[in-house]
Parts: structure tokens; C-alpha cells; sequence
């Protein structure tokens, strides 16, 4: 049963692919008597454009004319003076559709087949007036009458129910359907934001939650919000008392985001978080940790990759999740350790006796005490106990700037990375004045300390002068490390150090953006491919075969692989600087914009 409609007169695209845009205008001009009956002007938008159609009414009911919707619908209007016969026809060849009429008769011949009129065409001036109805639906649309008129002039009307995937609930909401355009129940829409919902005798509506307040007219193209006007995708319409709406307008406008991935979408009611946000720890198989940077300041947040629910925000940055995913490390501006409970979102402070500098916190595998480096030149190794908070001195050696912490995966050594200063020379005594700066020979190095020994040593495992970059280490006690030639036009490669220190390439052709050695030991990589995507691959250490496990057009700059192995966060380009993206079925969708 056909749904009837309220004061509206709309044409949708005929093109393919445009949009559905009906506006509800009823504006009638001067009328003008012609054989003793009164014509009206109606408006009606068709493939965007403001149409007039002129309308007269015999009897009770309102005939259209036939120029007019002819030229609306991209149709044509001939007389035949022999047979006085008019043809409207559309298309050509077996796509050709023809109605016939002849002036005060209540039949015409609509494709080959007589129907009957409930009021008889009309002459008009020069001009046959029509049942809007037949007409329509003899060139292959649809209508809804109630006053006024809501036409498809290629395809059905719906009026109908969808369903959302809201936070990760379906909710049910009204929807209108008009060549496959979609346009959605303010008031269904409004009530998932807990907004109300206001009509006036206008039809000029008000949306209002806290803090926001949103404005738009049935049949125009512009919305407000909070005093600051846009325009908007499709012009919403009235039926029956409800009013639809562009979706990704209702949404944006109420403050929340629409995610798409796929064929498939998601809606985040407060809307994704936004400002530069990298750094990506999964914590457990749903939710992460990410730095976020905005105008304010940096902060840590953990999300939910499904909801994209921020979960806990931490005051402070450089987090390191431990291998439970049930607690996190890291130091304050002061040099304080703090230990943060993500179960309980509780934050304490670990040790908030040494100001020292402290960076690169690595968790030991049994979760009771984590390494790093140490100092104001950031020469030194310790731990800190989880248990009272004190801490330990592992390493000091007189090489400054070490970095790239890493603990082997049986707990028995730990690597990092460091190169030797340069040498300056002054032109002089007092130091004052550099002449210059030898950097020969200072190349950034891998070394390893033994943590079985009483007396810790460190032993360098490379020596060469590339840019070594993700060191990581292999459950054999390998490192696999990436590695780049500032001075030449090579691609990045991924080279494994084995017993004896011995270098081997496992990747040389491609262009490494990242690597990564996940919790079940397998190797991965990020790489741009020449023809504009980014690929995750497994690299078999043994064979070097690769195998794709993820591909985008999305530029990737990092990528976190979960603890059990199934998940994917990467970051990417986003509104201000990086944001974070999420894999799932088979497209990396954004978790935060």
C-alpha cells in the first residue's frame, strides 16, 4: 500500500548517479485566466535545478501540464492535427516509453496498453494538463500524492526502515528511498544523539542537545549549526509528519562521524577523535592505546577499535603496555614513573623520588619489572620493580644517545642503539668558536647486553655505516633490523643478524616503510608499492618468501599487529597530521580522524 504524502512536488535525477534532492516549495504565481480556469505555478527540483510546473484544477483534482513534466523528465511532447492525438515519449529503441493522450478523454494509451483516467486530460491555452500519476509512471517512475506531488521519474518510492550500526548496536531507524537514494527520519535520526526534535508551522526544524543546536527548512539546502550555516547534500522533505534528512548531514551536524568501510558503516555518536594521533599498542583484541595531540596538549587515549569509544584518557605520553595488556609505564616531565591500571583506569605513582630522565620503557615478559634508558644524555640502562617501585642500574657505558630499547624474547639480553659523537673542532682555546664537526665513523651501531652476566657487557653486532631502523629480535636470539643509504637512490632493506653476527637480506626489493617481529614470531613489514598502495607482508626469515596479509590505498606510515596475532592498527594522513586506521574486513577503516 502506497504511502500517501504532504505539500510536496519533486523530480529526482534522471542522470545516473545523481543525487535525490526534492525541495517542498508550493509556491504558487499569479494566476492567469485561460477558457475560464485558474493556473498555478508549482516548483519542483529536478537533478538539482529549481523547475516551475504549471498546474490547473478542474473539479477537485489538480492536472499537470504536460510540457512542463515532459521537459522535467527529459521526455518530448508532440500533436498529432490528424488524429489529435498528444505523445509524450522518452527514450529510444526498446527503452522508448510513450503515453498517449487526447484532450478531454479519461483513457490513454500508455505503452501499447489503454488505461483509465480518473479525470480527463485537459486543454489548457496551447497546453494538455494531466494527471500527474499516469504520466509518471508511464515513462518508467513512480509517485506519492497528498496535496502536492513526490515523483521519481526513474525508479520507485520506499518508505520503509533500515537499520544502523550505531556504537556497535543496530538501531532501527525510518527511511526514505528514492532511486536508491536514501534519506533518513530527522526523528529517529535526532533520538540516538538524545536530541529533541522541533517543527514549526514553517517546516523549519530544530534539533537541540547540549551544547548544540541545528536548524534547517524542509526543501532548502542549507543547515545551521550553532549559528554557522552549510549546505547540505540532499534537501530534506516532510511525509506524513516526518521529516528525512541526508544521514551524513543529520550525523555531522549532531556532532558524530560516519565510518565507512566497505559496503558497510558504522556511527559514532560523539564523533572521532580528532588531532594528530599515532603510536598505536593494541591492548587487547578490541581496543588501543594511541598518543593524541591536539592545540591543548598530548595525552594518551585508549579506544575501542569497533565503537571508537574513547574508554580512559591518561595525562601523560610515551606509554608502554605490558605483555598482559592490563597495565602501563611511563614518565612525567619530572622523571616520575607512573603505573597505569587499564582495567581499573587507575593511575599511581610508581616512583616519584628520582627526577632522572627515563624513556623507552621495555616490560619484562613475566610483567614484573620494565628497562629503560636513563640520564640527561640518555646513557644509561635501568629497571624499575612493578612491586615497590625501586629502581636498578643494568648498563652504563660512556656512549650517549642510545635508543631503540628492545628486550630478546627469552629475557636473557637486551639491545640497543647508539653511535659515537662526532669530533669538533674550534678555532679557539677557550672552545668558543666550532670550526667544524668530523661525523666519520658515526654511524649508530646495534649492541647487546647480557642480563645473565654479574658484570653486564656490551658487545656490538654490526659495524657497517647504513641507518639501521626497528630493530627486533627473533625467538632464536636473531635480530632482524631495516636498513637505508642516506647517500644513494637504493630501497630500504630488511637484513637479519645471525649467529656470529652474520648479515643476510631477506628483503632488498622493496620499498620498506616499517617492520615489525609480532608475538608469535613472525616477521612483518610495511611497504609503498610502486603502483600507489601500501602492503603488509609476512617475510619467511628461512626462504624470504613474502606473503600479503593487508593492502590499502591508504599511504601507511606505521603499523601495530595485536598479541594474538589477528589484528592491524596502522596510522595514515588524517585531517591534522597522522590518525589512526584499523583493518577489518579486508579495508583498513579510521579510528580516529
Amino acid at each position: 500500500m502506497k504511502h500517501q504524502l504532504s505539500s510536496l512536488v519533486v523530480a529526482s535525477a534522471v542522470l545516473a548517479g545523481s543525487a535525490f534532492t526534492p525541495v517542498l516549495i508550493n509556491e504558487a504565481s499569479a494566476a492567469s485566466i485561460q477558457n475560464s480556469v485558474k493556473t498555478a505555478v508549482e516548483k519542483v527540483v529536478v537533478n538539482g535545478q529549481v523547475k516551475n510546473v504549471t498546474t490547473v484544477v478542474i473539479g477537485k483534482t489538480k492536472l499537470y501540464s504536460t510540457k512542463d513534466l515532459a521537459r522535467a523528465a527529459s521526455a518530448s511532447v508532440t500533436y498529432n492535427q490528424n488524429t489529435k492525438v498528444y505523445s509524450v515519449a522518452k527514450g529510444a529503441g526498446k527503452q522508448k516509453k510513450v503515453i498517449d493522450y487526447k484532450a478531454d478523454h479519461n483513457t490513454a494509451v500508455a505503452n501499447g496498453k489503454n488505461i483509465k483516467l480518473g479525470t480527463p486530460s485537459k486543454v489548457v491555452g496551447k497546453t494538455l494538463f494531466v494527471e500527474a500519476k499516469p504520466f509518471v509512471q508511464a515513462l518508467g517512475g513512480d509517485i506519492l500524492t497528498d496535496g502536492g506531488l513526490l515523483i521519481s521519474l526513474n525508479g520507485g518510492i520506499k518508505v520503509s526502515s533500515a537499520s544502523l550500526n550505531v556504537e556497535g548496536a543496530s538501531k532501527s531507524v525510518g527511511v526514505l528511498t528514492i532511486n536508491g537514494k536514501k534519506l533518513y527520519s530527522v526523528q529517529d535520526v535526532a533520538k540516538l544523539f538524545s536530541a529533541t526534535v522541533k517543527v514549526d508551522k514553517h517546516q523549519e526544524v530544530t534539533l537541540s542537545k547540549k551544547g548544540t543546536t541545528v536548524k534547517f527548512k524542509v526543501s532548502t539546502n542549507s543547515i545551521s549549526v550553532n549559528g554557522e550555516s552549510d549546505n547540505t547534500k540532499a534537501f530534506p522533505v516532510s511525509v506524513k509528519g516526518t521529516v528525512y534528512a541526508d544521514l551524513a548531514d543529520l550525523v555531522t551536524a549532531l556532532g558524530g562521524d560516519i565510518i565507512t568501510s566497505g559496503k558497510s558503516s558504522l556511527i559514532s555518536l560523539t564523533g572521532l577523535v580528532s588531532g594528530e594521533t599515532f603510536g598505536p599498542q593494541w591492548v587487547n583484541p578490541s581496543s588501543i592505546l594511541v598518543t593524541n595531540e591536539t592545540e591543548e596538549g598530548a595525552r594518551t587515549l585508549l579506544i575501542d577499535v569497533n565503537t571508537k569509544k574513547v574508554l580512559f584518557e591518561v595525562n601523560g605520553t610515551e606509554l608502554a603496555v605490558s605483555p598482559s595488556g592490563k597495565q602501563a609505564l611511563y614518565s612525567d616531565e619530572n622523571g616520575f614513573v607512573y603505573l597505569v591500571d587499564l582495567l581499573s583506569k587507575k593511575t599511581i605513582v610508581l616512583n616519584g623520588e628520582d627526577d632522572s630522565v627515563k624513556v623507552e620503557f621495555v616490560w619484562s615478559h613475566d610483567g614484573k619489572k620494565a628497562y629503560f634508558i636513563q640520564g640527561e644524555k640518555s646513557d644509561k640502562i635501568y629497571s624499575v620493580t612493578l612491586a615497590d617501585g625501586s629502581l636498578k642500574k643494568i648498563y652504563e657505558d660512556s656512549k650517549a644517545y642510545k635508543s631503540d630499547l628492545r628486550l630478546s624474547k627469552d629475557g636473557s639480553k637486551i639491545l640497543y642503539s647508539v653511535g659515537a659523537e662526532g669530533k669538533t673542532k674550534y678555532t679557539d682555546d677557550d672552545k668558543t668558536d666550532v670550526d667544524t664537526i668530523d661525523l666519520t665513523d658515526t654511524e649508530a651501531q646495534f649492541y647487546t647486553v647480557s642480563l645473565l652476566e654479574a658484570a653486564p657487557k656490551a658487545a656490538a653486532i654490526t659495524v657497517t655505516k647504513d641507518i639501521k631502523i626497528f630493530p627486533e629480535f627473533l625467538a632464536n636470539g636473531n635480530v632482524v633490523y631495516v636498513s637505508a643509504d642516506a647517500e644513494s637512490d637504493e630501497l630500504p632493506k630488511l637484513h637479519l643478524i645471525g649467529a656470529d653476527n652474520k648479515m643476510t637480506e631477506l628483503v632488498v626489493n622493496k620499498d620498506i616503510v616499517a617492520s615489525t617481529v609480532t608475538a608469535q614470531n613472525k616477521v612483518m613489514i610495511l611497504v609503498w608499492e610502486s603502483n600507489n598502495t601500501s602492503v603488509i607482508y609476512e617475510v619467511n626469515p628461512v626462504s624470504k618468501r613474502l606473503v600479503k596479509v593487508a593492502a590499502t590505498p591508504l599511504e601507511l606510515t606505521s603499523f601495530s599487529v595485536s598479541a594474538n596475532g589477528l589484528s592491524i592498527a596502522a596510522t595514515t594522513e588524517g585531517l591534522d597530521g597522522e590518525k589512526v586506521v584499523f583493518f577489518k574486513n579486508g579495508v583498513f577503516e579510521s579510528v580516529t580522524k
